[in-house]
């Protein structure tokens, strides 16, 4: 970014298009401090993609146990070694999808969040208002599948994705949420 050509971009201009400053961090991290980092709005989008990710995912781990000392050995031998975000960052993601428990896993990453700095362990997502006639339509699909009336439960399954809201069963029962289909980059 030159500011000499106007070509100067401010972190409150990707505020006002609605990424998440901490989603541009993680896009910095990705580079190394000895290289240019080529900023664009698909490197952007990506950064913001997996930094929701890593937010929804450390979420739903229960509470933090113990850390595991041989994983923050290796992300602070990535440090040590001439600041290696990138190489830091890919043994984040390594960690999420090792076999540790969900608790070392989660008291894990925010052992490296220390450094990260994305805030991931007072993160809490955005509450969903779902309309009344989403929830009913719901509703209805767990009695039709209570009651084995497959068909009526994918008939209302299918027009509840069509009203842009998408339906999970958890253990815990149906879980409600706005389509992914369509989002933006915004988080």
């Amino acid at each position: 970014m030159a500011k000499s050509s106007g070509d100067f971009l401010r972190l409150q201009t990707l505020i006002d298009e609605d990424y998440d400053p901490l989603a541009y961090r993680l896009l910095c991290l990705s580079a190394h401090n000895r290289s240019r980092l080529t900023f664009t709005r698909d490197g952007l989008d990506g950064a913001a993609t997996a930094l929701n990710r890593l937010r929804t995912t450390s979420h739903e781990w229960d509470q933090a146990g113990t850390f595991d000392k041989a994983y923050v050995d290796r992300f602070v031998a990535h440090i040590n070694n001439d600041l290696n975000m990138p190489g830091a960052v890919a043994l984040t993601w390594e960690l999420v999808k090792s076999s540790l428990s969900a608790s070392t896993k989660k008291a894990t990453l925010c052992e490296f969040d220390k450094v990260l700095g994305l805030g991931l362990a007072e993160w809490e997502p955005p509450r969903e208002v779902v309309p009344d006639k989403i929830v009913a339509l719901v509703q209805q699909r767990q009695r039709a599948r209570a009651d084995k009336r497959w068909q009526e439960a994918d008939a209302l399954r299918d027009q509840i994705e069509t009203s842009g809201y998408e339906v999970e069963d958890t253990l815990q029962g149906p879980r409600i949420r706005k389509s992914r289909a369509g989002v933006g980059a915004s988080s």
